[in-house]
Order: structure tokens, then C-alpha cells, then sequence
């Protein structure tokens, strides 16, 4: 290929070698003017004029010069391959039908003004038919412009790749949390004039789809999902996975309305027919919630409003969508409930946090103490109000800090019941509730066992009580952790037993030794005969098994008059006390008169039949 000349240049003569090499030559390679007899300077100096016409024709990268006013001086052989068809001899070609008219512009008022320029040039190439990316440079050299094009676009492909990797999620090619945040951050969350609505989906009893059919077949639920979410949502929505189960879409185009309608739409795509996955037909159940992101919402509080509304449509059986407009105060308490996540991740409140204690009661007098106590977490307000510990728990459970409460919950029991032996002297037990995440919990079963073996004797006034739906749900955990714990002396009991599986196959499995009666079956005892039989099977059962039970949300001596009738050990509720500091009950006994009287006029009721 002829290399491009000069425009409108056949070559240079050897008679205009001298004025070439005086126009080429670097600024480091002229020397002095010397006298026309000096053929040895001259030939020298042509010969660096030579080796710079072929480094700057050869160069690996495009350089074009032009002269002020963006007309082509010159260029090399990779800038003729790439701007083919733009670049001809003979006439006069513009730096603005390389560049484009803006970027030529922008160039020359940049070299101008400053003498550089730094940019990018998105350069489609016909020749070989892909977009080059180039780092584009240009200076001013003596009177002309001196433009430089290095392609970077490997570079470019392989920092966009990154860039998705740290943006989508691997599995289902969506986008990933952080994606998801930035989205939210672009769109409207930052600097929004008007609201926009984002839609949370969860999947319904995912971990049961895991567990009977194995991961492979739940990341194929997950991957089909979020197909039906992007063919069903529309264009401008952005789709994007949370984790595991759980979906997100940013819809900046509708309101409160709109978006409701589409997820009605969205909850049909989902579970409207079944997955045909791995040979198995799958029915595939969801709950969406859909919140209105005002101006001025922070992204996170965003993620936690519509987390909370699918939240809501879980707890309303599954299937169901809730949607929610964030009123002043409801953003006022999802801001203070999203700054104790943020405080959870690190640390535990501890200063806010008391333990207060609620007596049991044995309807029997025979079998032991008349009182033990079931400890409680509370924590303080800002004003100083004692409150329920509902937003903490369910704060803690979302950002991991279960075992740290549990762990908080266990030490102070135990230095209560070491500070005060006559306390624990008086009582039964001490019963202190586990969460489903410790039962697994290799540190908190660890951090347990110090605990205990730091104070002797206290275990045997231990009962650590386990949700029954948690206990059976991972049997494995269960027993390791049970089996461990009544090695220190501590007792077991099974919590909110008959609000879960009520499969008594599993309790020869664990070895409790109290079963806790879930309050549903106790509230209207007295009115319920069918309530009454399943209260009365509970307490054979638990008696066979050489074990006791224990009623709880006791109200009234109606409900306690039927639990003596159908032999239930111990009482729990408001009818005997509500709960206190635990600290309260080693100077206020626990009032048994309420047992006292029932049993009198049960008594009578029997000397007088």
C-alpha cells in the first residue's frame, strides 16, 4: 500500500529534502543551519528525517496531524486502515469527518486554549466490522496539531466484563444488590422530583423446594423466576436478585396504582402455571410487595420498606401482594429501624436492653417449687419506656444478630442466678429462650458452654426452650446442640409445641424435658371441648414420655380451672403476674392466690358431689 502523503503532494524531490527534514524532524534532531557544502550534516540530517518518517508511518497507534483549523495534514498507515474511505489523497480532508463535528471541536478549542487534549473515541470499523475502543490524545507541535489514537478496546470489553460480574448475579444474569442500589440511586431515589415504585418478590416455602428436591432444582425455580419477571415487567423496569429467593424490580415510570396492576400481572407470570424442571412439574407460589419511593427516600430505606411489605403479604398466607405508601411516620420508624441494623452489624445495643422475667406457676405443689420464671428480653426507649423486644428481634434476625442476643440473653441469666444463689435457691428453673439461628451456631454452642462451665451449679437451673418448628426443621443441629446442653445439667424444653408439625414421632429424638403448650390452644379453654381434647392429649402424651407440661397465656381462673381438670403441670400468664426486672422478684413474691382459690372450689366442688 502507497503510503499517504502531504495533501496534494506527489513526494518530495530530492531538492526538497532539506525544507521536508526541516518540517518532520523532531525538535531533538535539527542541528544548526550549516553551510550547503556541509554534505555530511545534510546527509545526517536527512537520514533522521528518513527513520522518523518511518517510525511515524509504521507506529502501532493512528496519528493524524492537522493544522489549526482542523485540516489534515497528514497521517500514518493505522490511521488509513482505520479511517478507510474518510482519509483520501489528493484533497482536502477535515479532522471533524474523523472525529465528528462536536468531538473536533471540542479538540481544537482544548489544544488551543491549553494545548492538550485527553478523550475516548467509540470507532466503528468497516474493515473488520467491530467498534474499536481508543484512548485519543492530542498537543500542539509548533504550528500543528499532533492527534494520537492507541486502541484500548480489550482494555475497554474486559473492564465492562468486571463491570457486570460486580453488577449482575451469576446465576440468573439479572442484576445483583449492588446493581440494584445503583439503579435506585440513578433513576429516582437521588434528586427525584416524582416517586417511583419498586416491587420486593419472595418465593413461598423456598427452603421446603431445597430440601425435597435439592439445590440443583431450587436454582432452576430461581433462574425461571426471574425469566417470567423480565418477559412480564415492563422495558424500563430493572430486575434484579437480592438473594437466594428474593427479587427486586425499580419500576421509575409507574405509581403506586400502575405498579399494584402490574404485579397482579407479575404474580400470575409466576404462579399462575407450573415449572416443568429436571422431569418434576413444580407449583411455584409468591408474595410481592410493592411500596411508592417519594424524593428524598435513601436506597436502603427503599430496600427495607418494600422487604417489609413483602413481609406483610407473607404473614397474610403467602400467594398475596401488599402494597404500601409510606406515610411521614411510617418513614420515621423504617429510618430508626434501618439505623439499629446498621448498629446490629457490629455491635449489640447493650445499654437499651433489660431482662425481665414472667413467673410459672406449678399447679401442682407436690412436684417442687411453686414458682419458676421464664426470662424475657425488653428494651428501653429513647424516653424511657420499657418496650417489646418485636422490632429489635426482627431487626436482628434480618442482619444476622440472633446469637448475639441469645448470647446476651444467657450471660445475664447466669450472672443474675450466680449474683443472687438465693434466687435461684427458691425457683425451679430459669427457662431462657434459643432462636433457630443458634441452635447451628458452632460459636454460640461454644460461647454457651463457657458460659456455664464459668458458673457451676447454675445449668441445673437452666431450661432453654426451642421452637418446636425449629427443632424438627433441622433435626441434626437440634440433637447436637440438645445432647451438649443437658450435658452441663441444663434442662430442654420444646416451645409453641402444636403451632408447628406436631409430629410426635420426632420427640423420642430429643430428649425434653418440658413441652410448652402454644397459647392458641389455652385462650377459651373452658369454651372449647375440642380445644379441651387436644390440651388433654398433650398432657398424656408429655406424661408418658416422662416428661411436663406447661400451659401459657393464662388470663383468667376459668382457663386455670381447666387445666387442673386436665392435669397440665404449670401455668403460665397475666392471671398469676405480668412480667418484671428480674432482678424484682427477690423482694415482691409471685401472688398464688388465684391457684388457691380455683383449687378450693374444685375441692368443695368434689366433697360436695
Amino acid at each position: 500500500m502507497s503510503r499517504p502523503q502531504l495533501t496534494g503532494s506527489a513526494g518530495p524531490s530530492p531538492s526538497r529534502w532539506r525544507s521536508l527534514a526541516a518540517a518532520i524532524v523532531p525538535r531533538a534532531l535539527r542541528r544548526p543551519t550549516v553551510d550547503a557544502a556541509d554534505e555530511g550534516s545534510l546527509r545526517r540530517a536527512l537520514d533522521a528525517a528518513r527513520h522518523y518518517r518511518h517510525v511515524y508511518y509504521s507506529a502501532p497507534v493512528a496519528l493524524v496531524s492537522c493544522d489549526a483549523h482542523g485540516t489534515v495534514l497528514r497521517w500514518n498507515d493505522r490511521a488509513d486502515a482505520w479511517f478507510a474511505g474518510r482519509l483520501q489523497k489528493g484533497r482536502v480532508n477535515a479532522l471533524s469527518s474523523l472525529l465528528g463535528h462536536a468531538l473536533a471541536a471540542t479538540l481544537l478549542d482544548e489544544v488551543g486554549g491549553h494545548g492538550r487534549y485527553r478523550g475516548e473515541l467509540r470507532l466503528r470499523v468497516s474493515r473488520d466490522g467491530f467498534e474499536r475502543v481508543c484512548d485519543l490524545e492530542a498537543s500542539m507541535a509548533g504550528d500543528a496539531v499532533e492527534v494520537s489514537l492507541v486502541d484500548v478496546s480489550e482494555r475497554s470489553r474486559l473492564a465492562e466484563t468486571l463491570e457486570h460480574i460486580a453488577y449482575h448475579d451469576a446465576l440468573t444474569d439479572q442484576l445483583n444488590r449492588r446493581g440494584l442500589e445503583r439503579v435506585l440511586d440513578a433513576r429516582f431515589v437521588a434528586g427525584a422530583t416524582a416517586p417511583g415504585t419498586v416491587m420486593h418478590v419472595d418465593i413461598d416455602r423456598f427452603k421446603a423446594i431445597n430440601d425435597l428436591f435439592g439445590h440443583g432444582v431450587g436454582d432452576a425455580v430461581v433462574v425461571e423466576l426471574a425469566r417470567r419477571m423480565r418477559a412480564t415487567l415492563p422495558e424500563s423496569a430493572s430486575v434484579g436478585r437480592l438473594a437466594g429467593d428474593e427479587f427486586m424490580a425499580v419500576l421509575p415510570d409507574q405509581d403506586l396504582d400502575a405498579a399494584h396492576r402490574t404485579a397482579i400481572r407479575l404474580l400470575e407470570a409466576v404462579s399462575g402455571s407450573p415449572y416443568l424442571l429436571e422431569g418434576l412439574r413444580l407449583e411455584v407460589e409468591a408474595s410481592i410487595g410493592v411500596i411508592e419511593v417519594p424524593p428524598g427516600m435513601r436506597t436502603r430505606e427503599a430496600i427495607a420498606l418494600a422487604d417489609d411489605a413483602c413481609a406483610q403479604a407473607k404473614r397474610s398466607g403467602g400467594l398475596r401482594i401488599a402494597a404500601l405508601r409510606p406515610d411521614a411516620s411510617r418513614l420515621d420508624e423504617l429510618r430508626e429501624t434501618v439505623h439499629l441494623g446498621s448498629i446490629l452489624k457490629t455491635r449489640l445495643p447493650v445499654d437499651r436492653l433489660e431482662l425481665y422475667s414472667q413467673p410459672i406457676v406449678a399447679l401442682d405443689a407436690a412436684a417442687g417449687p411453686a414458682v419458676s420464671f421464664e426470662v424475657l428480653l425488653r428494651t428501653r426507649a429513647d424516653d424511657g419506656r420499657i418496650e417489646g423486644p418485636g422490632r429489635l428481634l426482627e431487626v436482628a434476625e434480618r442482619h444476622g444478630a440472633m446469637a448475639a442476643l441469645d448470647r446476651f440473653v444467657l450471660e445475664r441469666t447466669v450472672e443474675h442466678l450466680s449474683a443472687h444463689p438465693e434466687h435461684a435457691a427458691a425457683a425451679g428453673f430459669f427457662a431462657v429462650n434459643l432462636s433457630g439461628a443458634s441452635l447451628g451456631d458452632e460459636r454460640f454452642l461454644r460461647d454457651a458452654l463457657a458460659i456455664l462451665q464459668s458458673h457451676p451449679g447454675v445449668a441445673a437451673r437452666l431450661c432453654l426452650e426451642i421452637t418446636e418448628s425449629v427443632a424438627v426443621g433441622d433435626m441434626r443441629a437440634a440433637r447436637r446442640f440438645i445432647g451438649a446442653m443437658v450435658e452441663t445439667g441444663a434442662a430442654i424444653a420444646l416451645d409453641d409445641f402444636g403451632a408447628g408439625y406436631t409430629s410426635f414421632a420426632y420427640l423420642k429424638e430429643l430428649p425434653a424435658s418440658l413441652i410448652k403448650i402454644d397459647g392458641q390452644f389455652v385462650v377459651g379453654l373452658d369454651r372449647d371441648p375440642r380445644q379441651r381434647g387436644i390440651v388433654q392429649a398433650i398432657a398424656r402424651l408429655a406424661h408418658e414420655l416422662g416428661m411436663r407440661c406447661l400451659a401459657e397465656w393464662v388470663e383468667d381462673e376459668a382457663t386455670l380451672r381447666a387445666l387442673l381438670r386436665l392435669d397440665v403441670d404449670l401455668a403460665q400468664g397475666f392471671l398469676f403476674a405480668r412480667p418484671r426486672p428480674i432482678g424484682a422478684w427477690l423482694e415482691h413474691p409471685v401472688d398464688l392466690s388465684p391457684l388457691r382459690r380455683v383449687r378450693g372450689r374444685l375441692l368443695h366442688a368434689s366433697e360436695t358431689a
